[in-house]
């Protein structure tokens, strides 16, 4: 069992992280003064950040795995107090977009990780670590929700949180030793452009904009449109992570008594129903279990796409095309949807991650998804 526990907490503190700042946007909305458009653009500055953390991440992934996420997870516990100490719409882009470059860094060297105990134990583990991922935000989120309820500032909230990830990781990631990250030395050569790759390429840009768009902008639909104070607001992103574990934990035999299209499909769907439920009736409790729907929907989506990818090709080159797209659709996802509620409002502008649901649904139909374990190809 070595290298599974190492990694699977580093998946959970990483969620964690996430989980403990989404929730707390309203209140640095409130502290900064921002409209919804100015969330858009500083949550853009973590798409931006998170594709430069991502790409760097390749220097490190072959050979010094270990040491990049040790490195990066308290790197990230001292950056993450940042967003409550930004005093200006700038400064708080710029400390977004380190993050983001943290997130993005951690983020595909623990997914390498992954790949690689999937091959030595020959069978799938990626769902599950995504699982732990999963976990962490709820408790990030709880955690953001019960500070926000009784009156914790972000600072205080952030700085005790980052204490304790940085402490706990000193310990445990040191089970990560020499584990190597990748099998074979990634490579961008050698890809075609078949369908399928162009197919989960559109799916995984749409995907993210249904999971991400849901997921950003829950505290702030909730505050808003269903009059929920600060911390029931928080109450929305810990339904949609805590739907999103369960799924998650689950998803590897679903998948193997079904198949992979049948659960991206019922995934997609179920994303769309929750999006729709919350649109039409954005009163509590209703629109707090629409989003916990899309929870239980949006979890399956991108995990199988990026396993589809990997399964394309033996380089990880089809991989990293599906994964570039879906950075892509990190960066256009926040600022479409908050100049979109800008305009005509936060309730019709998340009418943009249901029509992604909905894409993702009418082309997960016609996407024939190679065999898992079983590369197609050499690129």
């Amino acid at each position: 069992m070595t290298g599974r526990a190492p990694v699977s907490f580093a998946f959970f503190v990483f969620g964690v992280t996430v989980g403990g700042l989404i929730p707390r946007i309203p209140a640095l909305k409130d502290h900064l003064r921002l409209t919804d458009g100015q969330v858009g653009v500083a949550l853009l500055g973590i798409s931006l950040g998170g594709i430069v953390g991502s790409l760097l991440s390749r220097l490190l992934i072959r050979h010094h795995a270990a040491t990049g996420v040790r490195a990066g997870i308290l790197i990230l516990c001292v950056a993450g107090v940042g967003p409550a100490l930004a005093g200006s719409l700038g400064a708080l882009v710029a400390v977004l977009f380190v993050i983001g470059f943290l997130w993005g860094f951690v983020d595909v060297l623990e997914n390498g990780f992954g790949a690689r105990l999937e091959h030595t134990y020959g069978r799938p583990l990626i769902n599950r670590f995504h699982g732990f991922w999963s976990l962490g935000a709820f408790v990030g989120s709880l955690i953001a929700g019960a500070a926000a309820l009784v009156g914790v500032p972000p600072l205080a909230q952030f700085t005790a949180t980052g204490l304790v990830i940085a402490a706990s990781s000193l310990w445990v990631l040191r089970g990560l030793g020499g584990l190597a990250a990748v099998s074979e030395t990634p490579s961008f050569g050698g890809v075609v452009l078949t369908s399928t790759l162009a197919a989960l390429s559109g799916m995984s840009f749409a995907g993210v904009i249904a999971e991400g768009g849901t997921s950003d902008w829950s505290a702030l639909f909730l505050r808003e449109l269903s009059h929920a104070s600060p911390g029931v607001a928080a109450i929305g992103f810990s339904g949609f992570s805590i739907a999103a574990v369960l799924v998650r934990f689950r998803a590897d035999r679903l998948t193997a008594r079904t198949n992979p299209q049948t659960v991206l499909r019922l995934g997609a769907s179920l994303a769309a129903g929750g999006l729709l439920l919350a649109i039409a009736l954005p009163s509590l409790p209703v629109a707090i279990i629409g989003f916990t729907i899309v929870g239980m929907g949006t979890a399956v989506l991108l995990p199988l796409m990026f396993a589809a990818g990997a399964n394309l090709s033996r380089s990880g080159g089809a991989l990293a095309v599906v994964m570039a797209s879906t950075y892509a659709g990190t960066i256009a996802g926040p600022p479409l949807i908050g100049a979109a509620a800008d305009h005509v409002g936060l309730r019709f502008a998340m009418f943009i991650p249901l029509v992604a649901a909905l894409t993702v649904l009418l082309m997960g139909g016609i996407v024939g998804f190679p065999a898992m374990g079983k590369p197609v190809g050499r690129g």
